[in-house]
């Protein structure tokens, strides 16, 4: 069966498939009109190292220094502080506090081919814009002691440590409707598929009856009979 049978099959049976795209419109109608709109706003956070250093000690002293920075840079305490926002000890506190769980701490994103940079991207999107904009602030201020826990972690001296400070502070947040129309598509196409498929069920189902009842039956062959019977009265006579 190709695209022309098909056609066919949908033209033939009309009675079946609009009934089933009508449905499909009011249920995508439906969809569309049901979404609510949902609140957006990030915030940004860097990193700043001690603004002095010490490359020399007195004799039979180390030399103070934060190990952190040595192997990775501030770019390796982003990605330990994005990793530490989202343990569940911080989560706890964010909510306590009144705000979301659901919240993203991650990379700042860069285009492809340019190197990292030590900052991290707090986002959230909720139904509420308050919580929204609870949530960032709440996360934000968490930011300097789960980065303050992770270097005492790494044994970093006290006059070593890297702070965290707001870049960007929590934005306004804005509605949007991002799964609104992607949703109502999705229903759109499989409704309008489902369609299809069962009016060319049908109608497959419909044709091959008609052909069966339109078969004649077969016939036996006049003649064919009346020798056998003669000579079996033959035989019986003999």
């Amino acid at each position: 069966m190709d695209l022309f049978d098909v056609a066919r099959s949908c033209a033939r049976r009309w009675y079946v498939i609009l009934p089933l795209m009508m449905l499909c419109l009011l249920y995508g109608k439906h969809t569309y009109e049901a979404a609510k709109p949902v609140y957006y706003a990030n915030a940004v956070i860097g990193f700043a190292p001690p603004s002095y250093r010490i490359d020399t000690a007195p004799a039979g002293e180390a030399v103070r220094r934060n190990g952190l920075l040595d192997v990775g840079g501030a770019t390796l305490l982003a990605n330990l502080a994005a990793l530490g926002l989202r343990q569940p000890a911080v989560v706890d506190k964010v909510v306590a506090g009144g705000g979301q769980p659901n919240y993203v701490a991650r990379m700042f994103p860069i285009t492809t081919g340019s190197s990292q940079i030590p900052l991290v991207m707090l986002e959230e999107t909720s139904a509420d814009p308050q919580a929204t904009a609870k949530t960032l602030e709440l996360v934000t201020a968490q930011a300097d002691s789960t980065l303050r826990a992770l270097q005492q972690n790494a044994q970093v001296p006290e006059d070593q440590m890297v702070a965290s400070f707001t870049v960007q502070p929590p934005s306004t947040p804005v509605a949007a409707l991002p799964s609104r129309t992607r949703s109502t598509i999705s229903v759109l196409g499989a409704g309008i598929g489902l369609s299809i498929l069962l009016a060319v069920l049908l109608d497959v189902t419909l044709e091959r009856m008609k052909r069966k009842r339109r078969r004649p039956e077969p016939s036996i062959p006049l003649g064919t009979g009346e020798p056998a019977a003669t000579n079996n009265r033959a035989a019986t006579s003999m």
